[in-house]
């Protein structure tokens, strides 16, 4: 069975299970890709970004038995407001990587400052270099976002904690889906995540990029894979706000 694999670290608990399994292909690709192919029917299954689950309800089906989720602090959806710039950016140039953070992201701009913002996809490595040029404000997704160097010139927001004080809510990023019609036991992801996190440790070793305390950190106590129900609670306001504005 061909399985979409997230190539993110924050992924890595919920995926590692079907990358060992003789019984799953898997297939590496960013959200935005994998929604795609599980559209055309070129996958079994794949984690894709939560928006999209709602996106296509006509074509998949889901579970929300586990997921990537926050609650106040999720460090790899991190907003970049160039600060040379006054007001309200009124466009964003965004990661191409994960859409359910680029909802996030206007959906947040509409509660806090009662505007539409545009978005423009854009190659993480495109925005790496436009920002130490300091052109324009940016959203960045997964380990292009935690392994993003500071930049003086602009602010950074966790996109998870400025959902949480607006809201009182937490956050669901991604979840599990399949073509409609496919039966899945749940069970089974279930079973990867407790394979994922008893392999914690070791994801957390072989993790180069980043200080061991960082990783540590960011798997163990910023993100969890069960959801709570604050983080069902904040999805349902999110479809509902995305949904108002236009945005399914």
């Amino acid at each position: 069975m061909k399985i979409g694999i997230v190539k993110h670290l924050n992924a890595r608990p919920l995926t590692l299970y079907f990358e060992r399994s003789p019984d799953f292909t898997p297939v590496y690709e960013n959200p935005s890709v994998l929604i795609e192919l599980l559209k055309k029917g070129e996958l079994d299954c794949a984690l894709v970004s939560s928006i999209e689950c709602e996106r296509n309800q006509n074509k998949l089906d889901y579970t929300k038995i586990v997921g990537v989720c926050a609650r106040d602090v999720v460090r790899s959806v991190l907003f970049f407001k160039n600060e040379t710039e006054t007001g309200i950016p009124e466009k964003v140039f965004t990661d191409i990587g994960s859409r359910s953070s680029v909802c996030l992201l206007q959906c947040l701009f509409h509660l806090e400052y009662g505007t539409k913002v545009e978005v423009i996809p854009t190659d993480a490595k495109d925005i790496s270099k436009m920002m130490e040029e300091g052109i324009g404000s940016h959203l960045l997704f997964g380990d292009h976002a935690l392994l993003q160097t500071p930049i003086p010139s602009y602010k950074v927001v966790d996109l998870a904690e400025w959902w949480h004080r607006i809201t009182g809510l937490y956050f669901c990023f991604a979840f599990w889906a399949y073509p409609k019609g496919k039966k899945w036991d749940h069970q089974i992801f279930l079973t990867a995540l407790e394979y994922g996190l008893k392999e914690l440790n070791s994801i957390i070793s072989e993790e180069k990029r980043l200080p061991i305390a960082i990783t540590d950190r960011y798997l163990k106590q910023e993100l969890h894979y069960i959801p709570e129900q604050k983080n069902l609670d904040g999805f349902l306001l999110f479809i509902k706000t995305a949904k108002e504005l236009g945005l399914l």
